[in-house]
């Protein structure tokens, strides 16, 4: 059976050897990362199975990777190992996604058995994998999930969050059928949030600042009485 890759994200190089002979030891593969540049690096050619991420990288905030991975993949297992006890931290920490947050220091033991816990419950998810980057570029659109900016041929759009995380979602599911269930329950945050025809305003806006002639759609394109369709690249023949 093939052995399960985890990254460790951790900038002390003594902590991070020492968690990463112990995954070694437990029958893991391993990728180590001591930065936030090295993290996205590693990310871009490689999907772990798991990531072990410290929250002070040097000058760098891992609240913020935890933040750009949430934004590309939902099920990805996160456990959070930090020297920050504040309670305020840790659910910031889960209300972004991590998965679990074990705080420093910490017996080893106990981190084998929540990365192992997590890796089963994970089995079970049947997600689609791809690369994680802090930039994705489709057709002629760039992406900075940092940033949460848009540009198109070099050009900037400016855009507010709901709209970058409408566009994000139809970026990374190119040539898939959305439909408006499925959008409501990725990108609205409450049934509140729902209110009749606000799906249908945010493409109608979305639309004014991606396309060319929003009344004739290239890339967000209707599929009638079932959702819509994102096709980089590709013109609308009507």
């Amino acid at each position: 059976m093939e052995k399960k890759l985890i990254l460790v994200i951790e900038d002390n190089g003594r902590l991070r050897r020492y968690v990463c002979s112990n995954l070694k030891k437990a029958g893991y593969s391993v990728l180590e990362a001591d930065s936030e540049k090295a993290a996205y690096s590693l990310l871009k050619q490689q999907y772990p199975d798991l990531i072990l991420l410290d929250l002070r990288l040097g000058d760098y905030d891992g609240i913020e990777i935890l933040r750009t991975i949430r934004k590309q993949e939902e099920y990805l297992p996160i456990i959070i190992v930090s020297s920050i006890d504040n309670q305020d931290i840790k659910v910031d920490g889960f209300n972004i996604g991590c998965d679990d947050y074990i705080t420093k220091p910490f017996y080893i033991e106990e981190l084998l058995g929540r990365v192992k816990r997590l890796l089963k419950r994970s089995a079970h998810q049947n997600e689609e994998r791809s690369a994680i980057s802090e930039v994705i570029k489709s057709g002629p659109f760039s992406l900075d999930i940092n940033l949460l900016s848009v540009t198109k041929n070099g050009d900037p759009i400016v855009m507010r969050k709901k709209l970058f995380d409408l566009f994000l979602f139809f970026v990374r599911h190119p040539g898939m059928v959305v439909s408006y269930e499925l959008l409501y329950n990725r990108i609205w945050d409450s049934l509140d949030d729902r209110k009749e025809g606000s799906l249908y305003v945010h493409i109608r806006h979305l639309r004014s600042l991606i396309e060319d002639n929003p009344s004739r759609p290239h890339y967000i394109k209707t599929i009638k009485n079932v959702g819509y369709v994102y096709s980089p690249g590709i013109r609308n023949s009507r």
